[in-house]
């Protein structure tokens, strides 16, 4: 017999493959539960089928067509060796990259990777176990993860508000940070949008950090990877537009932007020719990309023709696509922080705004010391904030049909109507 958790899970199937027959000549498609578990989702198969998951950040679309059709027709060649990134390639990255700085970017400067946690050991390795690595928290858990694997780690609290840059913390951490590396060096690794508050930072604020970072011989490591999923009117300053002398890395990729995050595809681009050099020693066994990866990119750049930013370029099929997957997360979004507020509010909060990403931070230390451990026996799974640096607070990915969001959080309400009747 079939619980009340199944049933619902067969509404969400039916209302999911209903909304994919009505969108299938739109720009955004929605694969159903059972497509997802069919093709080895991690987001998806991992556990019962009669839970929501609405964790790990993967969305549930397919990918714009061309990239299907690029990936599809490198899949039909029979061919799957060692493959280097083409000459057009690098030079559409550049030409993307040059455009968003504002001044030309050389193609000996990128440095290729499987994804962007390769790139972040990268960046901590610089700083050597003696040295020192400044991680913002809360912030997605591979950033403190490297850090403790490769360096000490000083932790920046920006607060779970996704609120303005405190310069004054970030002076005095960045000088523990120096003190503490005693004439090493001092790697800042942050990330711009930021994940999991989807803080967009202000120009203002990313000058701010790149003067203080340049003040102190401290190299920059910028995650930029949300940067095409900015959802509020908000400008995207990336730090490679700054007029600074600061040590820069920038490292991007397509995976969030146009869903193609198991392709093992990034990069990173480095300016300073002795910084570069290190960066490229650092890890010798982390710059092989994928070719469907490879592929996938240069769908999208070939397709879109590039454009003021390398995940935003004016036109094309991937541009159409990635476009109304903004206005689709701006209303699911807007969705759920009305829904939580009215229903949860006393119990479960939003506690930042999310400009960008598909991810809602919310606070729900009123659930309990493990509170993800709590909505997950009720029949939705959120990532706990505990990794990230913030215990008692949940990340909510929002990049789904609005008929699973809508089951996902009628099922957190479920867990608070009964944490009520237990207080």
């Amino acid at each position: 017999m079939r619980g009340p958790l199944a049933l619902a899970l067969v509404g969400v199937r039916h209302a999911t493959r209903t909304r994919l027959r009505a969108a299938s000549s739109a720009a955004l498609e929605w694969a159903s539960p059972e497509h997802r578990r069919k093709h080895a989702s991690r987001k998806w198969g991992r556990f019962d089928e009669n839970l929501i998951p609405l964790w790990v950040a993967d969305g549930d679309a397919l990918a714009p067509l061309p990239v299907r059709e690029a990936v599809a027709a490198a899949s039909k060649a029979g061919i799957y060796g060692y493959v280097d990134p083409s000459a057009s390639l690098l030079q559409a990255v550049t030409a993307g990259m040059g455009r968003s700085w504002g001044r030309p970017v050389s193609t000996d400067w990128v440095r290729w990777h499987p994804g962007l946690i390769p790139a972040l050991y990268h960046c901590a390795r610089l700083a050597g176990p003696k040295g020192c690595v400044v991680v913002p928290t809360p912030v997605y858990p591979p950033f403190l993860n490297a850090a403790k694997d490769a360096s000490q780690c000083i932790e920046l609290d920006l607060g779970n508000e996704g609120g303005p840059l405190d310069e004054s913390l970030l002076r005095e951490t960045l000088d523990k940070a120096v003190a503490t590396a005693d004439g090493e060096d001092v790697v800042l690794l942050w990330c711009n949008p930021h994940n999991p508050t989807g803080r967009v930072w202000r120009r203002h604020e990313m000058e701010a950090v790149a003067r203080e970072c340049a003040s102190r011989n401290v190299i920059l490591a910028s995650d930029e990877v949300w940067s095409g999923l900015i959802l509020d009117d908000v400008p995207f300053t990336p730090a490679g537009l700054l007029d600074t002398d600061v040590r820069l890395i920038s490292i991007t990729s397509a995976s969030k932007t146009y869903n193609v995050a198991g392709l093992d595809v990034a990069f990173a681009v480095v300016e300073d020719d002795v910084l570069r050099r290190r960066y490229f020693r650092a890890g010798r066994d982390q710059a092989e990309p994928s070719h469907a990866g490879l592929e996938a990119l240069g769908a999208i750049l070939d397709a879109d023709g590039g454009g003021p930013c390398v995940l935003t370029p004016p036109r094309g099929a991937c541009e159409a696509w990635r476009r109304a997957m903004v206005d689709h997360l701006r209303a699911n979004r807007d969705t759920a922080v009305a829904f939580l507020e009215r229903e949860c509010g006393d119990l479960l909060t939003v506690a930042a705004p999310a400009e960008s990403t598909y991810l809602l931070w919310l606070d729900a230390r009123k659930l309990g010391a493990s509170p993800g451990l709590f909505l997950s026996q009720r029949g939705v799974y959120l990532t706990d904030g505990a990794a990230f640096g913030a215990r008692g607070f949940v990340r909510l990915n929002f990049c789904c049909s609005r008929a699973v969001l809508d089951e996902g959080l009628e099922r957190i309400k479920g867990a608070c109507v009964e944490a009520r009747s237990n207080l």
